[in-house]
Parts: C-alpha cells; structure tokens; sequence
C-alpha cells in the first residue's frame, strides 16, 4: 500500500473513533437497532397512539387518526363520538339523532341536519357531542354505504 493510501486510511480510522467517543459523550448511545436506541415498526406507532387516544380496545369503539373507509350495511348504525367526522361516499344514508333530538352539523351547507334527514354525498359531517349521533341508510335502500370517518367511532 502506498504511503499516502495508508495516511488517508489512519486519518478515517481515528476520525471515526474521535466521532463515535463523541457521540456517547453527547448521549447518544447505542447503535440504531440496538437494546440502546431500538427501532419500531409503524404498525407499533400506530397501535400505541391509538391506545393513547383512548381506542385501544374496549366498548368495540375505534380511533381512526386518518380518514377511514367504512362500510355500513343495512341495519348497521355508524356512531359518532365528539369531534368525529364523517364523509358519506357512496349509498343512501340517513342521520341518526342524538338522544336530545339534535343531529349532526353538515359543514359543507352550514345546516343541522336534523334525525332522519337525507346525508348528501361528499358533505363533511361533524359530530358535536357524544349522545348517540351518527348514521344508517335509508329505509329501502339495501346497498352498502361506503362512509370515510376521521375521530372514534361505534359501529353497531
């Protein structure tokens, strides 16, 4: 080897360790991977924020962080909880009121939608308090409703 190839190498060999003597110096320990500094999967992110929001099991209500897909069949009802929202896709959907007669907030016309009223496709619904409020399909309609859901939700 040539002489200046090996001053080269000896320079990247103690670079390296000045480097690394450093960085533990600083706190940072361990090799990405390693028992020190492990690396997590998304699925395991995702199971822990969940649990975090409360929807880690329990009452059969979900979370859903994004937006969602889900099907509502005939004599299924989508609840929604407070601050979930709702975009109904496909199908024929009716909203469901609250326990107190209010339904839900359709911010796309900026009206109530009162229990019973037909749910426009493509409108962004929002639930404002938990009581029962959300959606089924109307009466007759026997498809499947395709609804996207951000926030917790029951389907029941």
């Amino acid at each position: 080897m040539k002489k200046t190839t090996k001053g080269i190498l000896a320079v990247a060999i103690i670079g390296t360790a000045v480097f690394a003597s450093q960085a533990m110096a600083d706190g940072v320990s361990g090799v990405p991977g390693s028992v020190d500094d492990p690396v997590v999967t998304k699925s395991y992110v995702d199971q822990r924020i969940q649990q975090a929001l409360g929807g880690g099991g329990g009452g059969g209500a979900s979370v859903s962080t994004g937006l969602t897909v889900v099907e509502l069949y005939p004599g299924q009802t989508l609840y929604g909880f407070e601050g979930t929202e709702f975009i109904v896709r496909t199908g024929k959907v009716q909203a469901v009121a609250g326990d107190k007669g209010d339904g839900l907030t359709d911010i796309t016309e900026g009206v109530d939608l009162s229990g019973g009223a037909k749910v426009q496709t493509n409108h962004l619904l929002l639930i404002a308090r938990s009581d029962n409020r959300g959606l089924r399909l109307q009466a007759g309609y026997d498809g499947v409703s395709h609804i996207m859901v951000r926030g917790k939700y029951e389907l029941r």
